[in-house]
């Protein structure tokens, strides 16, 4: 059976000429939401209205997890003319639950022949003589909304919270370490959320990618492709760094496996578009994490470095990831590279020693050659189809461009309407 909901953008309306491009976005994402469900989806006075198969909590979640959308509810789409908005006003009305009620009409058509309160008016005392409802301006436990357009008037009585942001896409793409813990998969949900397509770099410590390919890191992956489509992970190796690091001070270890990691996100960066870097670091939350180990992170870097959690606590990061169904799988049981590092390292790393260690060790070819022996792992969940390949010389997906006129369109399976 088929349903008709309004979509409703807020940050996107501040984009001023941009908007266009952010509202086309959009669609297009509601479209990939929504595939399977034989989506219709109609731009209309600033609103979206979606058409789609299915029941409506299966629709409702979907449309929950897309970035830019604000608010979004089921609605009876009728004839802008008072007989056919009164019947479905008094359906609203009969199907809600408590004893009080408000009409709350909205007039975009201002060739509508009544005003939005006459509207009110009259339709309240309507609802009242029929349904023995009682009117209550102030906390009423329904509120019956009747936006009026040229084309359609809609009628509803319950709005759903989207995620907000801007549409994922519309920010270029980003080189994210991942490390599949806690953090870095809320990061990369923080990303989405202002419209960034987050490209995943993940060291693996055993001898084959396979490990970690059937490990969590592939299922949280797959976790946060619910929110943005198709996605990308490059799987390099820790082995060769370990070998050339092997006689560093121990507590030096972060700061210069953290570095290696940096540069091999910059030297991938180019191959994928992105324009940026990002990690799930949070300041101070551990000793590799204080200001001044940022700072010798972040030195000699050609790119931005994005850092979405630092200033949450611990206590905030997991209340997002249990939200966003990241947390438990974060918990499960693998053996990553952070693992072996010490964890007593300096909190107040000299750069100049880092700078030191970075070409004794010739990390520059060290990232040369992991980057030649790293794998790429994709994820569609348009039919749930993975890959694993070898990563290619050259640029994938149409290059370096990113922007919002680069706008990451993934799937299919529906159609959309100016």
């Amino acid at each position: 059976m088929k349903q008709t909901y309004v979509v409703h953008y807020s940050e996107v309306a501040l984009k001023g000429r941009n908007r266009p491009e952010f509202v086309r976005a959009l669609r297009r994402n509601l479209v990939r939401a929504l595939n399977g469900l034989g989506p219709v989806v109609e731009l209309r006075e600033g609103r979206f209205l979606v058409t789609a198969e299915g029941a409506e909590e299966a629709v409702s979640e979907r449309l929950g997890r897309t970035f830019g959308v604000a608010w979004y509810s089921s609605v009876t789409a009728v004839e802008p003319e008072y007989a056919g908005i009164l019947a479905a006003v008094l359906d609203a009305a009969k199907k809600a639950s408590g004893k009080t009620f408000k009409v709350e009409p909205r007039r975009s058509d201002k060739g509508f022949g009544l005003s939005s309160h006459d509207l009110a008016v009259k339709l309240g005392a309507a609802v009242e003589s029929e349904t023995g409802l009682k009117v209550d301006l102030s906390a009423p436990d329904v509120s019956i909304r009747v936006d009026v357009t040229k084309t359609k008037a809609l009628v509803y009585s319950n709005k759903t919270r989207g995620p907000g942001g801007l549409p994922v896409g519309t920010a270029g793409r980003v080189l994210h370490l991942f490390s599949g813990g806690i953090d870095s998969p809320v990061a990369a949900w923080l990303l989405m959320k202002r419209g960034c397509v987050p490209v995943y770099l993940h060291f693996y410590l055993a001898p084959t990618p396979s490990s970690a390919v059937e490990s969590k890191v592939t299922r949280l992956v797959r976790v946060l492709s619910d929110y943005c489509g198709k996605s990308t992970m490059v799987l390099a190796p820790f082995a060769e760094y370990q070998i050339a690091a092997a006689g560093a001070p121990m507590e030096l270890e972060p700061s210069l496996f953290r570095r290696f990691m940096r540069m091999t996100a910059e030297a991938l960066a180019p191959r994928f578009g992105a324009v940026a870097l990002s990690t799930g670091d949070s300041l101070s939350q551990a000793a590799s994490q204080t200001l001044w180990n940022l700072a010798v992170f972040d030195r000699g870097s050609g790119l931005p470095i994005l850092r979405p959690l630092l200033s949450y606590d611990k206590e905030e990061v997991i209340a997002l990831a249990r939200r966003i169904s990241t947390y438990e799988p974060s918990l499960e049981e693998y053996k990553d590279c952070c693992a072996i590092v010490t964890r007593h390292p300096r909190t107040r790393v000299k750069g100049g020693l880092i700078d030191e260690y970075v070409t004794r060790l010739r990390f520059q070819d060290l990232v040369l050659k992991t980057v030649e022996n790293a794998t790429l792992y994709t994820y569609n969940p348009v039919g749930g189809v993975a890959k694993v390949s070898r990563l290619p010389n050259v640029p994938l997906e149409g290059g370096p461009r990113s922007g919002p006129r680069q706008i990451y369109e993934q799937g299919g399976g529906g159609e959309a309407h100016d």
